[in-house]
């Protein structure tokens, strides 16, 4: 069990590194947190949606993926 746990556990800082990164593409394109989202929502992208519209987990600065 304890793999599984340290599994999720990255699989969850991976996802929010991710989405940092999305959120500051869209950012680069002069985009609010709201368009993008709703375009990504519009392309079937739904999960990274939600998920900028959440406050960021993760500091992208930070190379060891640790949340905050």
């Amino acid at each position: 069990m304890s793999d599984a746990l340290e599994f999720l556990k990255g699989v969850d800082k991976l996802h929010a590194f991710y989405t940092e990164h999305v959120r500051m593409l869209a950012h680069a394109y002069h985009l609010t947190d709201q368009e993008a989202a709703h375009i990504l929502d519009t392309h079937d992208f739904r999960n990274v949606a939600r998920s900028i519209l959440r406050p960021p987990r993760v500091d992208v600065m930070d190379d060891t993926f640790r949340a905050q």
